[in-house]
């Protein structure tokens, strides 16, 4: 443990070494921090996806899925500080060389810190989308691929500064994170999963959701056995937080957990899609772009004086019905209108 603690020691002097060297860069590690938030990804990025390719969301869909949940268990077993509270925590400080870090409203984000779901699921994200370029780069040679690879590590590294620029995460979090993502980005890129996941019926599929939310609510009680609060990180962050309205519910493991049963649930109806027919941009692009406007102003008006069930139900309905929509209705109709344009002209070409 104190070799532990020495170690933590030397990576909070890091992240004052990064803190004076990227200061004036601020608004872009804050734009950074932002854009890679996991549940930005899945509002936004991700289901614009699903205007381009309905096998590309699909795949891209389960990745980010079962990383969240494996970046939601692994945080919960772990169970580590995150910097701007150990830092007030901890005894390798005294009250008279105890360090300050800068802290604003992305700082303060009440689970535990390792390992860094903003990297772990931006590993995993960026990983699908970059095989599915490089593939389609390929005929451009050596070049092509060594510069996707190349903007593929940057954008990680950047991730890594403004987390810890922020005071979000130590360096091995950070590191932690990666690792897991590339791990992760392999299972789930793997013909095998996707395919044995595709051949299982709908109530198999749903079977297996149960199963994980069983491990989840496991793991909970688990830790209330054991005497140990799960939301322990919750109070750490009320605690040393400089502003207790920079917390926000939805980035507490409860929520996540939640949010990604939701999704998965919806994905375990539908099953993974590994064949579907070419979208009509024209068509499902306008139509994503609606369902996420629509999402969005469903998500401000989340019930919060309704008590803790209320709002959980709510937000598992929500996330439910779009990523349902997303995976059914979008293909159904944007696709569909393909193929009625294309019987309309066989019509006319018989007429005629």
């Amino acid at each position: 443990m104190k070799l532990y603690g020495y170690l933590l020691k030397r990576e909070i002097y890091q992240i004052i070494y990064v803190q004076d060297v990227f200061s004036q860069y601020e608004d872009f590690l804050a734009a950074v921090t932002k854009a890679f938030d996991p549940k930005v990804l899945f509002l936004t990025v991700i289901p614009v996806v699903a205007g381009l390719s309905t096998t590309l969301y699909s795949k891209l869909l389960l990745s980010v899925l079962l990383t969240e949940y494996a970046n939601t268990i692994v945080k919960w077993i772990l169970a580590e500080d995150r910097p701007f509270w150990w830092l007030n925590e901890t005894k390798e400080f005294s009250s008279l060389n105890r360090p300050k870090i800068y802290q604003n409203e992305l700082t303060c984000e009440p689970s535990p810190g390792n390992p860094s779901g903003h990297l772990m699921t931006s590993t995993t994200y960026l990983f699908v989308i970059f095989s599915v370029l490089e593939e389609y780069l390929a005929k451009y040679g050596r070049f092509a691929r060594v510069s996707l690879r190349f903007v593929y590590y940057s954008t990680l590294f950047f991730i890594s500064i403004s987390r810890m620029y922020f005071g979000c995460h130590f360096l091995h979090q950070c590191i932690f994170g990666i690792l897991l993502g590339i791990l992760m980005s392999k299972v789930c890129l793997s013909h095998r999963l996707e395919k044995y996941i595709a051949k299982q019926s709908g109530k198999r599929r749903v079977g297996f959701v149960v199963v994980i939310c069983l491990a989840m609510l496991s793991l909970y009680w688990a830790q209330k056995l054991l005497g140990i609060d799960p939301q322990w990180a919750v109070k750490m962050a009320f605690k040393w937080c400089e502003d207790p309205f920079y917390l926000k519910p939805t980035t507490t493991l409860v929520f996540s957990a939640i949010r990604l049963t939701g999704s998965l649930l919806a994905l375990a109806v539908v099953g993974p899609i590994q064949k579907a027919k070419p979208l009509n941009v024209k068509l499902s692009i306008p139509m994503v772009m609606a369902m996420m406007a629509f999402e969005w102003i469903a998500l401000d008006f989340t019930p919060r004086n309704f008590g803790v069930v209320v709002y959980f139900l709510y937000s598992f309905l929500l996330y439910f019905l779009f990523t349902y929509a997303y995976l059914r209705w979008v293909p159904a109709l944007a696709a569909g209108q393909d193929i009625r344009a294309s019987r309309s002209e066989r019509t006319k070409s018989k007429s005629n």
